[in-house]
C-alpha cells in the first residue's frame, strides 16, 4: 500500500547554527513579500508581522534543510585551505559564518554549484508567492469564515505554515489562529470533503450526530477552501472508548466503499468518541497492477487479494518497509506509542565549532492526535472495530440492494481527488539526493541517477510513474522543494467502477484482514496480549485418542480449506506473519515461526503420522503439501533473508529441510538444507546484532549441528564455530556473569527466544559438540555457565518465577517459551540430560513448578501459551517423574477438553486465521501429533531432530 506521509515533519529542526548565512540568501524574497504585504490595506500592521514572522521561520527551516550539507562541506574546505586561522574551534566557526555572508562567498557558490542559487531563488519565490496567495484569500474570505463551527473571527494572531508537504509551487496546508477561533487553510479542491460529509449524514442517519464519524465542516472556494479546526480530546470512560473503536470500523466500511487511501495517523484526529478524518483527498483510487512475485501464482493471487482489501485504506496497522522508516507504523488505528522504532534523522553535531558536521540522530516519532487515550490499548477493542465494519457494511449492502446507494455518490461528480502514485518518503529521500552537494555540483548526472532510481522504484511500487516525461516533471518539482502531486476529476464512470469493485468484495476476507492487521500494531518481540485466562473447562479422560484424531483432522481441514491455490498448483495462505519489523498481513513468508516453512512442516508431519496410522487421511493433503513446498522453495530463492536465526532467519530454512529429510518422504530435502546452510555467510554472522535464538546468530548453531549429524560434513561445524566466536566477542559482564545487549533489546534480558537463556543454551550445545578447538569449546561452555549465572540472578523465590526485565515490576511474570519459564525449563532440561549437571535439573524443577502453578487456559500456542507448557510438563514427566505431578493422561485430557470447549485460541492473533507453527493453528496440529504415545516427531522448541527421539524427551 502506498501512502503519503508527512515526511518532513519527522525531521529534527536545525539548531540554527547556519541560520545567518541562509537568511541572507533568502532576504530578497522575504523583503519582496514584506513590501507586497505593506500595500495591503485590509491587513493590519500586527497581522503583517504575524505573516512575516511565520514565513521567515518556515522558509528558513526549509532552506536550512536543503543547504546544511553544502555549507558544512564549505566549512571543512575553508579549513583545509587555511582560510580559517582563529585560535580555537568556535573562533574558526565564527570566521566561516562571517565569510559565508559575503558576496564573494555567494559568487563562489555560484561557480562551484551552478544550480544552487537558482534553485534557492525558485524556492523562495514560489513559497513567498504561495503565502501571498493565502493572505489574499484570507482577506477576501475573512467574514465568511464565521460560518464555520465555532464562528472563527477577528484579527489574525498566529499563522502556522507547513502543516503538510509543499505541493504545486510551495503551497501547503496552514493553520490560522484568529482572535476568536482557529481555521485550517487547504490549497486544494474541497468539494470532495463536502460530498463525503453529505454521504455520512445520509447513511449514518440512525446514529446520534454527536457521536457518528464525520469530516470537518468546510467552506468551499474555487481550487481551495477553509476547514473547521478539530481539537484533540481524549475519551471519557469505557463507553466513549468502545464507541470510538466501533467508529473506526465505520470508517473502514466507508473507505472500502469509496476506494479511500492515505488514512495515516496525521489524517485522523480523535475528538472524544468520534474519529474525525481531516484529510480525505485520496478517494476513488483504483487497485494498482501488481507485478508477478515469481514465487508461484498462488502468491500473486494472494497479493492481489490483500491489496484489494481494507488494508489499502491506510487506517489499519502496517509496518513500513520504506527507506529510513523500517518498521514504523503510521496508520490511523495503529501508530501506538511505545510500539514504534526510533527514526534516524540528519542533525548538525558539534555545531558552533569548525568540526561541525551532519550526523544521524535517533529520535522518537512525535505523538500524533489519532488516539482516544494517552495510553491506548488497541488490543482490547479489536472486536468493536470488526463489529463496526460489519454493521455499516450491512447497512450499505441494504441501501445498494434497494438501488439507493449509487444516487448518494452523485455529489462527488466533478470533485478533484488525489492519486498517490509514489510513497512520499521516496520523494523525501530523492529530494535529499538532488540537493546533495555532489548533485548541485553536477546536476545533469544527478538527474540521470534520479531518473534511474525512480524507474526502479516503479518496478516495486505498482502504479508509480515509469515514463521519462512524467519522471522529469517529478524531478522538476523536487528541485524546487515540492513533493509531486497527481490529481484526477471524479467522473460518473469512475464512480461506477468504484462501486462495482466494492460489490465484488469478499466480506469474509475483509473481516479476516481486519482481525489480522490489528495484530501488527504490536511488535510481538516487545509485547504480549493482555493475559485473559479462560474459564475452567471440565476435563474428560474418556476416548482420548479418537478425540485427538477428530480435533487434528478438523484443524488440518481448516488449513487446507483456507489455502490460496494457483492454477500452477502452488499453495500459500494469507495471515499475520512475523516480518523483519514485527507482524504484517501478507502472503506467507518463508520463515519457520509463522510462515510457509512452519506450515510445510506441520502438513508433512501430519502426512507422516497418517502413514504410521496415527492420524486420519484427508483428501487433497498431498497436493497441498507439494504446492506449499513449491512456494517455499521459490520464496527462499527470490526473497533475500537478512537474519541468520533459527526461527525467522536462514537457519530456520536449514532446520525445515533437515526435518523434512528426517520424515523420509522428500527426495532432495537434505541437499536443499545444505544449500540454505551455504547461504549463511561470514558477513551475515558478523553483521548480526540480534544475537538471539529466534532471529540472530545463536539460532544457527543447533540447526547446523543437526546438519553435521545428518551429512557427516565437518564444514558446517566451522560456520557454527564462527557464530560462537561472534557471541563470545559481544558478551557483556557484570560481576562475572554474561549477558548480551542486542539491537532489539539494548538492555540485556533473560528468556529463550530473544535473550540470554537461548544464547547460553546455544553456546552450551556448541561447547558440547566437536566444533572449534578444545580451548574454544571450554570457553563456550564457561561463557554459557556465566550466562546461566545471569539467568539465575533473575529468579525471585517470592514469585516462584524469573523476572522479565521488560516488565520487572509485574507480579504475574510469564510462563512462556519466548520470554518466560517454559523456555528456561526446556533449555535447562536439555542441558541436564546432556551434562548431568545438577544446576540445570534444579532450574528445570523451578520452571516446572512455575508452569504447574500457572496451569492451562491462556492460549493454544507453542510460543506463548498452553502448548509450550504442555511440552515442558510432558518433558518433566519423562525426565524427572514426580509422584505429585500430572500424569500423561491428565495433561492430554485437560488440553483436549479446552480445545473442544473453546476451539484453538491463538493469543495475540485472536480470531485472525493463522496457520503458523509457533503462534497459530500449526501449534495445535503439531502438539496433537506429538501427543500420540508412539510419536517420534521433532519439536521446533529446541530445534530438535526426530530420529531416535522418544516422545517428550530432549
Amino acid at each position: 500500500m502506498v501512502h503519503e506521509e508527512a515526511s518532513m515533519a519527522t525531521e529534527v529542526p536545525p539548531d540554527g547554527w547556519l541560520a545567518r548565512p541562509v537568511n541572507i540568501l533568502l532576504a530578497p524574497y522575504l523583503d519582496a513579500l514584506s513590501e507586497r504585504l505593506s500595500r495591503m490595506a485590509d491587513l493590519t500592521a500586527s497581522e503583517r508581522a504575524v505573516v512575516e514572522g511565520s514565513v521567515r521561520e518556515s522558509l528558513g527551516f526549509s532552506a536550512q534543510l536543503k543547504l546544511n550539507r553544502v555549507l558544512l562541506l564549505e566549512l571543512h574546505a575553508a579549513g583545509l585551505e587555511g582560510r580559517l586561522d582563529a585560535s580555537d574551534p568556535p573562533g574558526r566557526w565564527a570566521q566561516f559564518l562571517d565569510r559565508a555572508c559575503t558576496p564573494d562567498f555567494h559568487a563562489h557558490l555560484r561557480g562551484r554549484y551552478p544550480t544552487l542559487l537558482a534553485r534557492l531563488a525558485t524556492v523562495g519565490r514560489l513559497q513567498s508567492q504561495a503565502v501571498q496567495r493565502l493572505v489574499d484569500r484570507f482577506v477576501a474570505d475573512r467574514e465568511a469564515l464565521g460560518s464555520l463551527p465555532g464562528h472563527p473571527h477577528g484579527a489574525l494572531t498566529r499563522l502556522r505554515l507547513g502543516e503538510g508537504d509543499a505541493h504545486r509551487g510551495g503551497q501547503t496546508v496552514a493553520l490560522l489562529e484568529l482572535e476568536a477561533g482557529t481555521v485550517m487553510y487547504k490549497p486544494r479542491c474541497m468539494r470532495v470533503d463536502r460530498a463525503l460529509e453529505g454521504l455520512l449524514a445520509r447513511v449514518l442517519a440512525p446514529d446520534p450526530q454527536a457521536t457518528r464519524i464525520r469530516v470537518p465542516a468546510v467552506l468551499v472556494r474555487a481550487g481551495y477552501g477553509w476547514a473547521e479546526f478539530v481539537d484533540h480530546r481524549a475519551c471519557e470512560g469505557e463507553t466513549e472508548l468502545a464507541r470510538f473503536y466501533r467508529n473506526l470500523g465505520h470508517w473502514l466500511a466507508v473507505m472500502r466503499l469509496l476506494g479511500g487511501t492515505d488514512l495515516h495517523s496525521e489524517n485522523l484526529i480523535a475528538h472524544g468518541p468520534v474519529p474525525v478524518v481531516v484529510d480525505v483527498e485520496s478517494l476513488f483510487t483504483p487497485d494498482p497492477p501488481i507485478p508477478p512475485a515469481e514465487r508461484g501464482l498462488a502468491v500473486d493471487i494472494a497479493a492481489r487479494a490483500i491489496r484489494g482489501t481494507v488494508l489499502r485504506t491506510g487506517l489499519l496497522p502496517v509496518r513500513s518497509m520504506g527507506p529510513g522508516l523500517g518498521g514504523l507504523d503510521i496508520s490511523a488505528a495503529g501508530s501506538l506509542p511505545g510500539e514504534q522504532p526510533r527514526i534516524q534523522v540528519p542533525t548538525i553535531v558539534e555545531g558552533g565549532t569548525d568540526g561541525a558536521r551532519l550526523g544521524m540522530t535517533l529520535i522518537e516519532r512525535p505523538r500524533s492526535k489519532n488516539h482516544p487515550s494517552p495510553e491506548p490499548v488497541l488490543a482490547r477493542y479489536w472486536d468493536q472495530v470488526v463489529e463496526g465494519f460489519s454493521e455499516l457494511t450491512a447497512r450499505l449492502n441494504a441501501l445498494d440492494a434497494h438501488g439507493d446507494l449509487r444516487p448518494l455518490l452523485e455529489p462527488f461528480t466533478g470533485a478533484v481527488v488525489r492519486r498517490i502514485l509514489r510513497p512520499t518518503q521516496t520523494y523525501a529521500e530523492l529530494m535529499r539526493m538532488l540537493w546533495h552537494p555532489s548533485s548541485l555540483y553536477d546536476a545533469p548526472r544527478a538527474h540521470a541517477r534520479a531518473r534511474d532510481v525512480m524507474r526502479r522504484n516503479a518496478e516495486v511500487s505498482p502504479g508509480a510513474p515509469s515514463t521519462l516525461p512524467v519522471i522529469d516533471e517529478e524531478i522538476a518539482d523536487l528541485t524546487c522543494g515540492d513533493i509531486p502531486v497527481f490529481t484526477v476529476p471524479v467522473s460518473r464512470a469512475l464512480l461506477d467502477s468504484t462501486l462495482a469493485t466494492w460489490r465484488s468484495v469478499d466480506e469474509a476476507l475483509e473481516v479476516m484482514t481486519i482481525q489480522s492487521a490489528l495484530v501488527s500494531a504490536y511488535l510481538n518481540e516487545k509485547a504480549l496480549p493482555p493475559r485473559v485466562v479462560a474459564p475452567a473447562t471440565p476435563s474428560r479422560r474418556e476416548r482420548l485418542d479418537p478425540r485427538r484424531r477428530a480435533q487434528l483432522s478438523g484443524l488440518v481441514r481448516r488449513v487446507l480449506d483456507a489455502a490460496v491455490r494457483g492454477p500452477d498448483g502452488t499453495v500459500t495462505w494469507i495471515s499475520p506473519v512475523l516480518a523483519e519489523h514485527g507482524w504484517a498481513v501478507r502472503p506467507l513468508s518463508a520463515e519457520l515461526y509463522s510462515g510457509q516453512a512452519g506450515v510445510a512442516v506441520c502438513l508433512a508431519q501430519y502426512q507422516h503420522e497418517v502413514h504410521q496410522g496415527r492420524a486420519d487421511p484427508l483428501e487433497g493433503l498431498s497436493q497441498t503439501l507439494e504446492g506449499t513446498l513449491a512456494v517455499l522453495r521459490a520464496t527462499e530463492d527470490r526473497v533475500p533473508v537478512k537474519q541468520p536465526g533459527g526461527f525467522s532467519g536462514l537457519a530456520s530454512q536449514v532446520w525445515t529441510w533437515s526435518t523434512l529429510h528426517d520424515l523420509g518422504t522428500f527426495p532432495g530435502a537434505l541437499e536443499r538444507a545444505r544449500e540454505r546452510a551455504a547461504a549463511i555467510t561470514p558477513e551475515l554472522i558478523e553483521g548480526d546484532g540480534l544475537f538471539e535464538v529466534l532471529g540472530g546468530v545463536a539460532g544457527l548453531i543447533v540447526p547446523l549441528l543437526n546438519l553435521v549429524d545428518q551429512t557427516g560434513e565437518a564444514k558446517w561445524l566451522d560456520v557454527a564455530a564462527h557464530a560462537g566466536r561472534r557471541l563470545e566477542a559481544t558478551a557483556k559482564s557484570v560481576a562475572g556473569d554474561a549477558r548480551w545487549e542486542t539491537s532489539m533489546f539494548p538492555a540485556p534480558i533473560g528468556g529463550f527466544a530473544h535473550g540470554t537463556v537461548g544464547i547460553g543454551w546455544a553456546l552450551a550445545r556448541l561447547g558440547l559438540s566437536s566444533a572449534g578447538s578444545a580451548a574454544e569449546r571450554r570457553r563456550w561452555l564457561e561463557l554459557s555457565a556465566r550466562a546461566f549465572d545471569f539467568v539465575e540472578g533473575l529468579y525471585r523465590p517470592e514469585l516462584g518465577n524469573w523476572v522479565d526485565l521488560r516488565r520487572p515490576e509485574a507480579r504475574d511474570q510469564l510462563t512462556t517459551w519466548c520470554h518466560g519459564s517454559t523456555g528456561i525449563g526446556l533449555a535447562a532440561a536439555d542441558l541436564s540430560a546432556r551434562t548431568g549437571m545438577r544446576r540445570y535439573r534444579d532450574l528445570f524443577q523451578q520452571a516446572r513448578a512455575a508452569g504447574l502453578r500457572e496451569g492451562f487456559g491462556w492460549t493454544h500456542t507453542l510460543c506463548h501459551g498452553d502448548l509450550g507448557l504442555w511440552e515442558l510438563l510432558e518433558t518433566g514427566r519423562r525426565l524427572a517423574p514426580d509422584p505429585h505431578g500430572p500424569e500423561q493422561e491428565a495433561l492430554d485430557a485437560e488440553l483436549l477438553s479446552g480445545l473442544e470447549a473453546r476451539g484453538p485460541v491463538a493469543g495475540m492473533a485472536r480470531d485472525a486465521f493463522s496457520p503458523g507453527l509457533m503462534a497459530g493453528m500449526g501449534s495445535v496440529i503439531h502438539t496433537l501429533l506429538r501427543m500420540h504415545p508412539e510419536s517420534r516427531l521433532a519439536s521446533p522448541l529446541l530445534l530438535g531432530r526426530a530420529p531416535g527421539v522418544d516422545r517428550g524427551s530432549v
